[in-house]
């Protein structure tokens, strides 16, 4: 599969979950169906060969998220749904988030400030005429 056409597969089940969701259900059983037919042609009942499927198979929704946890689609679903509860979290607790900002400006600020004096003061290279000798 090309990279532009699994981005827009991406992107479509990123933005059309029901309908991408609709369609899985529709192929699953469809799979589920073939798989019995195929046991019901070696002398299973209806009945016999789909619970002999499933039980082969496993569960439905077992491979429902088998299947969408292995696109990178359900990365970016899971980051966006933390980030969305961090929101929240931070939004319950603001003596917490100003706590937090403070100390990660003032951790980098720090950091920053430092750098900046080590760079002027010792990683630059001293202006000498013959360094290797």
């Amino acid at each position: 599969m090309s990279l532009l056409r699994n981005i827009a597969t991406g992107l479509r089940s990123l933005f059309r979950k029901e309908q991408v969701d609709r369609e899985l259900d529709e192929e699953l059983s469809a799979y589920l169906e073939m798989a019995a037919v195929e046991k019901m042609k070696l002398g299973m009942s209806r009945k016999e060969a789909l619970r002999a499927v499933r039980l082969e198979q496993g569960t439905l929704e077992l491979t429902r998220e088998v299947v969408r946890s292995s696109s990178w689609e359900s990365v970016v679903e899971n980051c966006w749904r933390d980030l969305r509860f961090a929101a929240r979290m931070l939004r319950r607790a603001p003596g917490f988030t100003a706590v937090a900002v403070l100390t990660l400006a003032l951790g980098i600020g720090a950091n920053t400030a430092i750098f900046s004096l080590l760079n002027a003061v010792m990683l630059k290279t001293m202006p000498v005429s013959r360094p290797s000798s």
